[in-house]
């Protein structure tokens, strides 16, 4: 059985985190900072060696069509609605508390942010450190719940990059992408062996010492799903890739550029196979070089390629720090640095 209540056992974790939420800031700050400065030689070094021409590149930018842009950043933060309810689905289950979606808005809000701001998708802890707090959800079940939510992601990935490839390429397929395919397949994979991992180490949790063993039987039993509960993941991840393909589109279009449907739902596949890299934060520089080669390869110039990259960045990673990093400030000031 697992309690509504923060457990004990739990507490070394979740003191860390709190930690990196108070008296670390200066050293996130500096981390934000840092990777805006190692951003800005990334791309200097691809304008430098790319041989095309920035200022066509700002020309884009700069008449780029705002509704469009709005539109773009309408369907990129109304999927985090939709996460928020895939998210509550899968702690309701556990919990004695009812957890309302409205309340996880904000949390999800914020692990972007400090996935943005550091690498490794620290953010995701930072989410359940979160909730664990404010909302009396055990910390181990928040973060089974959470690696329930990313296996998710990654087999709508799977699946969906060679659909995407194939209505693109209209089968004729180029081996960069396949590349990327089996990359994706072979990471899904391995993800879900890891989940089988974690979920079968409970029956070994007696021997281990007694302060380990709740919090492991707590992140086995979040790793089981039910069926109706699968539904109901399945259901709200649809929307989710279904708003970063129309993020991609109304991006293009913003910019004048004819991309499809299909082709846009690739970009965004790309994109978060390549967030996935834990060197930088949210994948910097490895998304914004994967985005232009593949619109290079279908024939766009490598100056529409480049400004379509860097205006979904701005509005999918740079936005999130006034999105989500304004109500985080406002609600330290007001607590006092306080969770």
């Amino acid at each position: 059985m697992t309690s509504g209540r923060p457990v004990a056992a739990e507490g070394s974790a979740t003191e860390q985190l709190q930690s990196l939420a108070l008296g670390q800031r200066w050293r996130v700050l500096a981390r934000v900072v840092g990777g805006i400065g190692v951003y800005g030689v990334l791309v200097g070094v691809a304008f430098w060696r790319g041989g095309f021409d920035l200022a066509g590149v700002v020309r884009l930018l700069l008449g780029a069509q705002t509704g469009y842009v709005v539109l773009a950043l309408a369907a990129y933060y109304g999927s985090f609605p939709f996460r928020a309810w895939r998210w509550k689905f899968l702690l309701a289950r556990h919990t004695l508390h009812p957890v309302f979606p409205k309340r996880l808005v904000l949390p999800y809000l914020y692990s972007w942010l400090v996935n943005c701001a550091v690498p490794a998708k620290l953010g995701e802890l930072y989410r359940c450190y979160l909730v664990q707090r404010r909302y009396a959800v055990p910390f181990s079940l928040a973060f089974g719940a959470t690696l329930v939510e990313r296996a998710a992601d990654l087999v709508f990935l799977a699946v969906l990059f060679p659909l995407a490839t194939f209505f693109v390429f209209h089968g004729s397929g180029h081996d960069e992408f396949l590349v990327l395919q089996v990359i994706a397949v072979f990471l899904t994979a391995g993800f879900l062996v890891a989940l089988l991992c974690l979920r079968w180490s409970q029956r070994y949790s007696h021997r281990l010492p007694s302060i380990f063993r709740r919090p492991i039987a707590s992140l086995a039993a979040a790793l089981v799903v039910d069926r109706s509960t699968a539904g109901k993941v399945l259901v709200f991840t649809i929307p989710l890739w279904t708003l970063e393909a129309a993020r991609v589109f109304a991006e293009a279009r913003a910019l004048g550029l004819a991309v499809s449907l299909p082709l846009a739902l690739l970009i965004a596949l790309v994109a978060a196979l390549l967030t996935t890299v834990p060197l930088t934060p949210a994948g910097i520089g490895a998304v914004e070089i994967g985005v232009v080669g593949l619109l290079t390869i279908l024939g766009l110039s490598i100056e529409q390629a480049a400004a379509l990259a860097l205006l979904d960045r701005l509005v999918a990673y740079w936005s999130v720090f006034l999105v989500a990093g304004i109500p985080w400030l406002a609600e330290r000031l007001r607590r006092g640095w306080r969770p």
